[in-house]
């Protein structure tokens, strides 16, 4: 079993899961297997990114073509260059700060603390198709619909940015230390839409006022857009959907709203 090869590891490595890093270890074989099949690694290169103890590393390298292991603590490298095989080339890096290489396939058990920051950098990247698995309230989020309480500007860029595809629950037994929440498996696979920094600004601050109406949330950040209230009121008033509150626009009505050429030119 897979929790008693991980007991075996901390005791031969002195390691205790750091409660910091949001350390959890996948110990569930079934849920591996899982993660290998939907990610479709077969002959492909494949970046995972927290490989940990290398359980999931080590079923992706039977089957990719090469895997690049990223992992930040210095003591689960150690053991990663130990057991790995040459295929897997293991990478000390903090993932959020790395320079990325090239790979067609991401895979991920995301700590939960690095979800958003995680999930905003791979969507600057090039490559076939991503598989994660993250926590389930976070995976809502991601795939729900404006109108609803759940929608954010995390909804709005995770669907621009990506097609989402829901798999399996994965229950938080299936790791070790067991974490408070269960998992959602997901596959991302990337739009194309490229969104940029002004438009990324603009979701970000709508959102940051999501239960008010469009107008009332553009005028409310005049000075984090750095734009005269009076010159914004003008711009808000001649906008498509003024009145609706920003919670009930949805993709295609965001981007028209970001589009705005008026409302472009003042933020530049």
């Amino acid at each position: 079993m897979l929790r008693n090869e991980l007991m075996e590891i901390f005791e031969r490595y002195s390691i205790h899961p750091k409660k910091r890093l949001g350390q959890s270890f996948l110990i569930d074989e079934r849920v591996i297997r899982d993660e290998v099949e939907y990610a479709g690694v077969d002959g492909k290169e494949v970046l995972e990114i927290g490989a940990g103890v290398g359980f999931l590393t080590r079923a992706l390298a039977e089957r990719a073509s090469k895997v690049i292991a990223v992992e930040k603590d210095s003591r689960l490298v150690e053991v990663l260059k130990d057991s790995m095989p040459p295929s897997v080339e293991v990478v000390e890096a903090d993932f959020l700060t790395y320079e990325i290489p090239s790979a067609e396939v991401i895979v991920s058990n995301v700590p939960y603390s690095i979800s958003s920051p995680l999930l905003f950098k791979i969507s600057e990247m090039k490559f076939e198709r991503a598989l994660l698995c993250l926590q389930e309230e976070f995976a809502r989020r991601m795939v729900a619909h404006s109108a609803t309480h759940e929608y954010s500007r995390l909804s709005v860029m995770s669907q621009l940015s990506f097609k989402i595809r829901l798999l399996r629950r994965v229950s938080r037994g299936c790791f070790f230390p067991i974490p408070k929440v269960n998992s959602r498996m997901m596959v991302l696979e990337p739009t194309g839409k490229l969104i940029d920094e002004t438009s990324e600004e603009l979701i970000n601050v709508l959102f940051q006022h999501r239960n008010r109406t469009l107008r009332s949330s553009l005028l409310c950040s005049a000075r984090n857009l750095r734009v005269e209230k009076a010159q914004l009121r003008q711009i808000a008033d001649a906008l498509p959907f003024k009145n609706r509150r920003v919670s009930s626009l949805n993709q295609d009505e965001i981007l028209q709203v970001v589009g705005d050429e008026r409302l472009r030119r003042a933020l530049s």
